[in-house]
């Protein structure tokens, strides 16, 4: 695929993007393709020549490739747009693990294979989350990480409850759940003991947080399941949700968060030929 349109996605709070910056807007000019980067960065003190300032949503629409400079969390906060209108993302890492970015800095000399057709695109499932509160969806979003659902004051309990396609799994009290997607298994998820799921096999896990039973285990789920959660917090506490660790949004004894997979996909370009597991062991 000829890719003429590139969206430069830039997280300015790190040092390492500000500083990479030029070099991968250089890089990519002399190939002649078109450069878009955020309308917020027409004021930044840099030497950019031949890019196009725009709103992020109108340059994810006219992309054929995001190029984010970040770690996984800028990731994560582009993943959703671009999933909709189906812009395959590069990671450049600038953060700290970068999971799921491709490049590091020094690495910058691969792009030129985005010119020779030498990629792979690793599309990756995502989860779709509702919070149903009389009958009526009171929140929606999409999530490439993971769905968690959490008390919201340290010091209260969180009781909740599990079923799979309308079938009771478990009960448990603890500080919350995660459910996560192969890609998320590696983030909060594998901090809270649970699985990793190679991205291929599509699984969705369900992991409690800090659970206060024994018997209280991660479960792994395939990717038809309809995962139904109700969860509330001792002495009337409120209890949150968050997808991808974005805004949270709190959640009522009587509402049901239903999550399914998402007819939305990530996808992530990769340039290096890595496999998952090779990833997995310079990562972790």
């Amino acid at each position: 695929m000829f890719m003429k349109n590139f969206f430069i996605y830039p997280n300015m709070r790190k040092d390492g993007a500000r500083a990479v910056l030029p070099d991968v807007c250089a890089r990519l000019h002399r190939q002649g393709v078109r450069l878009m980067l955020p309308v917020q960065m027409r004021n930044v003190p840099l030497d950019l020549s031949g890019v196009d300032y725009m709103e992020p949503d109108a340059a994810i629409r006219l992309a054929d490739l995001a190029v984010v400079l970040g770690g996984d969390g800028t990731m994560l906060r582009l993943a959703r747009v671009a999933a909709l209108h189906e812009v395959p993302m590069l990671g450049i890492n600038v953060g700290h693990v970068g999971f799921m970015t491709e490049l590091e800095p020094s690495e910058l000399g691969e792009m030129e294979k985005l010119f020779t057709d030498e990629y792979s695109i690793d599309s990756r499932m995502m989860l779709q989350v509702s919070v149903i509160r009389d009958r009526r969806v009171v929140y929606e979003n999409d999530a490439l990480n993971d769905v968690v659902v959490a008390k919201g004051t340290a010091f209260r309990v969180v009781s909740v409850s599990i079923l799979a396609d309308d079938k009771e799994v478990t009960r448990f009290n603890g500080d919350g759940v995660i459910v996560a997607t192969p890609t998320g298994s590696t983030a909060y998820g594998l901090s809270a003991g649970g699985p990793v799921i190679e991205p291929s096999a599509e699984n969705t896990a369900v992991i409690p947080i800090c659970a206060h039973a024994l018997t209280a285990k991660s479960f792994v789920f395939a990717p038809e399941r309809r995962i139904t959660l109700a969860a509330a917090c001792e002495g009337g506490s409120e209890v949150f949700i968050s997808t991808d660790g974005g805004q949270s949004f709190a959640v009522r004894p009587d509402d049901r968060v239903v999550i399914t997979r998402s007819p939305l996909r990530t996808r992530l370009v990769r340039l290096k030929g890595l496999s998952f597991y090779q990833i997995l062991q310079q990562k972790l």
